[in-house]
C-alpha cells in the first residue's frame, strides 16, 4: 500500500473507537426506542470493522499469512487473521448483553478456548489430533452446563445417547465450517445468513436474548466480510481457522440452546435444514475420501485439505467462485425461508420438511457428481 490508499486503510480502523463511545451516547436511546437489537449489531460490527485492518496489518508483520500454490487460489501473500477480529468483537460485545447466569457464562468459557486454540493454530499450526482435544474441552464445558440435544423422553440410555448426539453435533458442524473455508466470503457470509435467521426466530419466538447474540455474530461477521468478500476482487485478509472454528462452534452451541419451535423434533429439524449445506459437505467429503480410502484416522481427516467440497464441486460444473459462493447463500437463504414455515409447525410438518431439505440436497449433489464423472473429473 502507497500514499494516499495507506492513509485511507488506517483511518478504517477509526469504527473500532467509535464502537468503544456508543454505550456512553447512543445505548440508552436504542433501547429505549426498542432497539436493543439493531444496537448489538451495529456495535459489533463497527468493533469488527476496525478491528480487521489492524489485524491485517499485524497479520503481515508478524508473518501470519497464507501463501500462494497449492489448493490456494489467491495471488498473494494473504494474513489470516480475520477471525480474531470477529472473536474480540462478539467477546466484546457479548458481556454488555444481560446473559442468564450459569448457562451463558459456560458458553462464554467454551468460546474463549476455542478462539485461543484457533489463535494458536493460526500462529502456529497445531496438530489436528490437539485441535480435536481443544473442540471436545469447549464441548465438554457446554455438556456439563446443560447444553444438550433434549428431544428423548428422559431416560439412563437415552441421556447417554443425547450427549453423544450432542458431541457429534458440536464437533461435525465446527469442524464442517473449518471445511467450508475454502473460498472468499463463503463461511463468513453463511455465517450471517443462517444467524439472521436464527435472530428472526428467536423473535417470532419470544427469546431477546437469543436474538441479541445472534445480531451480535452476524454484526461482527457483517464487519469482516468487505475486507473479504471484495467486488472482482481477491480477499485483503482471510478468516483463519479462529474464524472459521469459533463460527461454526457458535453456531452449533446456539443451535442446541435455542427454542426453535413448539416441539422437540421442531428444535432438531430447523437447525439441520440451516445448516443443510455444511452438513452436506461435511458428511460427503467424509465419506468419499473415507471409500477412496485418503483418510484412515480421525487426524487425517480433520487435517487432509482436498478440492471434493461442496463449493469446489459447484466450481467444477464452471461456475467462478463469486458465482458459487452466492449461489451457496442463495440455497441457505431458501432452507431459511423453509425453517421459517416450521416454527409454528408440528411433528408432520417438521419431517416433511427435513424429508424435502434431504431431497433437495440429494438431487443437487447427485447432478454435481455426475457432471464430474461425465466430464472425466472423477472415475
Amino acid at each position: 500500500m502507497q500514499g494516499k490508499k495507506r492513509i485511507l486503510f488506517r483511518f478504517l480502523i477509526a469504527p473500532f473507537f467509535l464502537a468503544i463511545l456508543f454505550p456512553f451516547f447512543i445505548e440508552n436511546w436504542m433501547r429505549s426506542h426498542f432497539l436493543a437489537g439493531p444496537y448489538f449489531f451495529l456495535w459489533a460490527f463497527c468493533l469488527a470493522f476496525g478491528l480487521t485492518p489492524f489485524l491485517y496489518k499485524m497479520g503481515i508483520s508478524l508473518d501470519i499469512t497464507d501463501h500462494p500454490g497449492g489448493r490456494h487460489l489467491h495471488q498473494h501473500v494473504t494474513p489470516r487473521t480475520g477471525g480474531i477480529a470477529i472473536f474480540i468483537a462478539f467477546i466484546i460485545s457479548i458481556n454488555f448483553v444481560q446473559l442468564p447466569s450459569t448457562d451463558f457464562r459456560a458458553f462464554f468459557l467454551a468460546s474463549i478456548i476455542i478462539g485461543i486454540m484457533g489463535i494458536f493454530d493460526d500462529i502456529r499450526r497445531l496438530p489436528a489430533t490437539l485441535k480435536l482435544l481443544g473442540q471436545i474441552l469447549a464441548a465438554t464445558v457446554l455438556v456439563i452446563n446443560g447444553f444438550v440435544f433434549s428431544f428423548f423422553p428422559s431416560h439412563p440410555v437415552l441421556n447417554i445417547l443425547s450427549v453423544v448426539l450432542t458431541y457429534i453435533w458440536i464437533l461435525g458442524i465446527t469442524n464442517a465450517f473449518n471445511f467450508l473455508d475454502g473460498l472468499d466470503g463463503l463461511c463468513a457470509g453463511l455465517g450471517i445468513v443462517i444467524m439472521l435467521f436464527y435472530a428472526l426466530l428467536s423473535h417470532l419466538i419470544g427469546n431477546p436474548v437469543m436474538v441479541y447474540i445472534c445480531l451480535i455474530l452476524a454484526g461482527a461477521l457483517f464487519g469482516f466480510l468487505p475486507f473479504n468478500f471484495r467486488h472482482r476482487k481477491r480477499a485483503l485478509i482471510f478468516l483463519g481457522d479462529t474464524g472459521s472454528t469459533f463460527i461454526g462452534f457458535t453456531i452449533a452451541a446456539l443451535s442446541i440452546y435455542g427454542d426453535w419451535g413448539n416441539n422437540k423434533i421442531t428444535d432438531l429439524a430447523i437447525p439441520i435444514i440451516l445448516l443443510a449445506v455444511p452438513i452436506t459437505d461435511m458428511t460427503l467429503a467424509t465419506i468419499v475420501r473415507i471409500v477412496k480410502k485418503k483418510v484412515r484416522t480421525i487426524g487425517e481427516l480433520l487435517s487432509y485439505t482436498g478440492t471434493d467440497h461442496f463449493h469446489h464441486r459447484l466450481m467444477s460444473l464452471g461456475l467462478s467462485a463469486k458465482t458459487a459462493v452466492t449461489m451457496i447463500y442463495i440455497l441457505t437463504i431458501l432452507m431459511g425461508l423453509l425453517s421459517l414455515l416450521l416454527w409454528k409447525g408440528d411433528f408432520q410438518d417438521s419431517i416433511i420438511a427435513l424429508l424435502m431439505a434431504i431431497i433437495i440436497f440429494y438431487v443437487i449433489t447427485a447432478f454435481m457428481i455426475f457432471e464430474e464423472k461425465r466430464n472425466g473429473l472423477i472415475k
